[in-house]
C-alpha cells in the first residue's frame, strides 16, 4: 500500500461505525497519519441561527459525540458538513486530499440515516482516493424489560444520536417501543397491529394520520384507533414512546 498521510472516517456516532473507526485508528496510528472524523448532516428544515454554533476545532468536539481513539497520539481532527451523505464525503476527501476514506457498510440500524450501503457504493464508485469498507459485526440481541423492572425512559438527550429504535417490553396483550427518528428521515405510512399511543419524548416529529399532519414536540401524546394508516418524517431528531394494545 503507497504510503498514507491523511485518512477520513465518516461517522454517524453509531455503534455500526465504530468498527470502521477502529480500523481507521489504527491504520493512522501504524501510517503517522492525520485522521479526520468527519458527519454529514442534512440541511435544517427551517433557518438556524449559525452565529449561535461554536465551529472552532474546540467547539466541534464539544458538540457532537464522537468516538473516542485510544491512543492519545493519535492526530485527530473534527469535521461536519450539510448536505447529500455521499457528495459531502467526496467533496472533503477530494479537499483536504486524503490519501484514503475508511467507512461502515452500515448505518444506524432499523432507521439507516447515514452510512447505508448506497452511501458505501457511491463513495466507491466515485471518490478519487481508495475506499476501505468495514463489515459491521453483528449485533448483541438487546433484553426486554422482565416483569416489575423498572425502566428509563426519560429523554435521550446527547445520547439520543447512539441510541437505536428497540422494543421495550413485549407481552402477550401489550408492546412499548421506544423510536428513535432522526431529522430528514421519513417513515412511509404503515399501521401497528392494535390501538396505539404516541408520546413524543424530545425533538420535532411530524405525524400523519386521520387525513392530517401534525408537529409532535416533547410532551404531546395522541391515540390512534387499531391499524390505523400513518406517517412519520423528523424535523430535529427526536424520540417516541410508542404503546400498542395488541388484539387478542
Amino acid at each position: 500500500m503507497p504510503l498514507i498521510h491523511k485518512i477520513l472516517h465518516p461517522t454517524d456516532f453509531s455503534h455500526n461505525a465504530e468498527g470502521a473507526f477502529q480500523m481507521a485508528s489504527a491504520l493512522a496510528r501504524d501510517y503517522k497519519a492525520r485522521l479526520f472524523l468527519l458527519h454529514v448532516m442534512l440541511p435544517p428544515t427551517a433557518p438556524l441561527l449559525v452565529e449561535q454554533s461554536d465551529n472552532t476545532p474546540e467547539g466541534l468536539k464539544k458538540r457532537f459525540p464522537w468516538p473516542k481513539a485510544a491512543d492519545p497520539q493519535l492526530n485527530v481532527e473534527y469535521r461536519i458538513a450539510e448536505g447529500d451523505f455521499a457528495e459531502e464525503i467526496i467533496r472533503f476527501a477530494q479537499t483536504a486530499n486524503c490519501d484514503l476514506i475508511v467507512m461502515g457498510t452500515e448505518g444506524r440500524s432499523g432507521l439507516n440515516r447515514f452510512l447505508t450501503g448506497s452511501v458505501a457504493e457511491s463513495v466507491i464508485r466515485k471518490a478519487a482516493c481508495p475506499v476501505l469498507t468495514v463489515k459491521t459485526p453483528p449485533a448483541t440481541p438487546v433484553p426486554h424489560a422482565q416483569p416489575g423492572e423498572v425502566m428509563n425512559v426519560r429523554p435521550l438527550g446527547a445520547n439520543l444520536s447512539t441510541t437505536k429504535t428497540r422494543a421495550l417490553v413485549k407481552a402477550r396483550d401489550v408492546e412499548v417501543i421506544r423510536m428513535v427518528v432522526f431529522a430528514g428521515k421519513e417513515i412511509p405510512t404503515h399501521q401497528a397491529k392494535g390501538e396505539m399511543i404516541v408520546q413524543c419524548l424530545e425533538g420535532r416529529i411530524e405525524f400523519t394520520s386521520l387525513g392530517k399532519s401534525q408537529t409532535l414536540e416533547a410532551g404531546h401524546m395522541l391515540y390512534l384507533p387499531s391499524k390505523e394508516p400513518h406517517s412519520l418524517k423528523g424535523i430535529e431528531d427526536g424520540s417516541l414512546l410508542l404503546t400498542i394494545l395488541l388484539p387478542k
